[in-house]
């Protein structure tokens, strides 16, 4: 006769609060077999009231939901039983929702749509840091110091989770997560280095949000698309008359980001003189504004963007060395999408939900073909053509992405040419492959392609003159140039 097993002991209780029963089904299966007892509720009120009968160990909370929606909730529970873990989640993920969720009081940040797996593994992780809180709250008081080195443990699980769900988890992304976790809270400046469409800017205001700046402002210039004659009044200020159009007196960006975080994209396109003027204010921490004879203090920290080798550009002269020296105290290289093709599912998902939402339509996943269909893909413009691709289809799609929705540009003519073969306008003609509307389409987007190339080439990279030249409103050019990921450098 067998002996009698002992007492099971019973796992950690989760509570799940959202108002999707189908996600509610699948989370209690999914944590169960995880370990987990599980309770569910669909709504703020009856949240609040599974709370007060009984506090979990943690609790997994949707951001919106009928009642008191998840940010309301967590403020009061936070408020009533701040050692109770809360993770919120949602679909509709961002930065500043997720800072604010934490700065509510949340543990940590899980967007939708998630891997079952990593739910499980925070959660645990939650309860897990929860549990040493709680036991070293009882053995003695934490020294300041230790608090601290907790508190950025804290901040540097939130910033991960936050990007593995934004950018993927494949290998070259937790590469670029561990290294934006580590300068994060630094004041360090940063040159984040990618090819256009990677995500330089998501990168750029992650890391002021999970900084200690995040609670100032956000100031993002794009180097490019200002005028060499105004990009030291935009960015120093101007005291009225020191020109022309000088009606008033304008504080710059570098002022506005007082106590925040300043990001320069493409900063290879600042002029050379400009690029002495900001060297100068980086060394001294002062600033003259244009026509001003009154030092002003920054308090800024500096991240700067660019698409191109900075170090290249230093050897042909187009940059100084000691300006790159003083940017570049810390670098992280954003992978384009093709070196991570594990990450084009995760991503055009994301997308298609949240073109779901914008668009208003059902739309209920992609067919195994148009999953293929993607993979197979070399995504030059990286997520920003994806991302373009994916809300494209979800449009055109009824009820679920097909082949037949997702409209990629044509690679025949590139293929052709390759092979060193003459082509013409028929050969480069899909027919037979796709329909005329989707031909007509790609032409359209070629054209316009090869006419904007032309015109930077003879305006030797300056977009006023594109515009010009094209007879197109600069918003327009700027607009396409960015779409088409087209950079000429001025003086080329």
């Amino acid at each position: 006769m067998s002996a009698a097993a002992g007492p099971i002991e019973a796992g950690p209780e989760a509570l799940i609060v959202d108002d999707d029963q189908d996600l509610c089904d699948m989370l209690r299966l999914v944590l169960s077999r995880g370990g987990f007892e599980v309770r569910t509720t669909h709504d703020g009120n009856s949240a609040l009231s599974c709370v007060n009968q009984r506090m979990p160990d943690v609790m997994l909370m949707d951001v919106r939901m009928p009642g008191p929606d998840g940010m309301e909730v967590l403020r009061r529970v936070h408020s009533s039983y701040p050692q109770l873990p809360v993770v919120m989640m949602t679909s509709f993920a961002g930065v500043s929702q997720a800072v604010e969720a934490i700065k509510a009081g949340a543990a940590d940040y899980l967007p939708k749509p998630f891997d079952n797996r990593h739910a499980v593994s925070l959660l645990k992780q939650v309860v897990k840091q929860a549990e040493g809180r709680a036991l070293a709250g009882a053995a003695s008081q934490t020294s300041s110091a230790s608090a601290q080195i907790k508190t950025n443990a804290s901040k540097a699980t939130s910033l991960q989770s936050h990007l593995r769900a934004t950018m993927g988890s494949s290998p070259r992304v937790q590469r670029l997560v561990r290294d934006m976790a580590a300068v994060a809270e630094t004041n360090f400046s940063v040159i984040i280095q990618g090819e256009t469409g990677t995500g330089k800017e998501l990168v750029a205001r992650t890391l002021h949000a999970f900084s200690a700046r995040s609670e100032g402002p956000f100031i993002a210039v794009d180097c490019g698309a200002i005028a060499a004659s105004l990009l030291e009044s935009e960015l120093f200020g101007h005291e009225k008359g020191a020109f022309t159009s000088a009606d008033s007196r304008s504080i710059g960006k570098f002022e506005a980001a007082a106590g925040g975080t300043l990001f320069l994209d493409e900063i290879g396109n600042m002029p050379l003189q400009a690029q002495a003027s900001m060297l100068r204010v980086l060394q001294e921490r002062v600033l003259y504004r244009v026509g001003g004879q009154q030092p002003i203090k920054i308090d800024a920290r500096v991240l700067v963007a660019t698409h191109e080798d900075l170090q290249q550009a230093v050897e042909d002269g187009r940059f100084r060395e000691d300006l790159w020296y003083r940017l570049n105290e810390f670098q992280l290289s954003v992978p384009p999408l093709r070196e991570r093709r594990e990450d084009i599912l995760h991503l055009a998902e994301q997308f298609r939900r949240q073109a779901e939402i914008d668009l208003a339509k059902p739309v209920s996943g992609f067919t195994a073909a148009a999953q293929q269909r993607l993979l197979a893909f070399d995504w030059s413009g990286n997520v920003r053509e994806l991302r373009a691709v994916v809300r494209c289809a979800a449009l055109l799609a009824e009820e679920q992405i097909d082949v037949e929705h997702i409209r990629l540009r044509s690679r025949d003519r590139s293929v052709l040419a390759a092979a060193g073969a003459p082509v013409t306008a028929a050969q480069a003609l899909p027919v037979g492959e796709r329909s005329m509307r989707e031909i007509l389409l790609d032409s359209k987007q070629q054209l316009e392609r090869a006419l904007l190339d032309k015109a930077l080439g003879l305006a030797h990279g300056n977009k006023a003159e594109v515009a010009r030249l094209l007879q197109v409103d600069y918003k327009t050019i700027y607009n396409k140039l960015k779409q088409f990921g087209l950079q000429h450098q001025q003086g080329e």
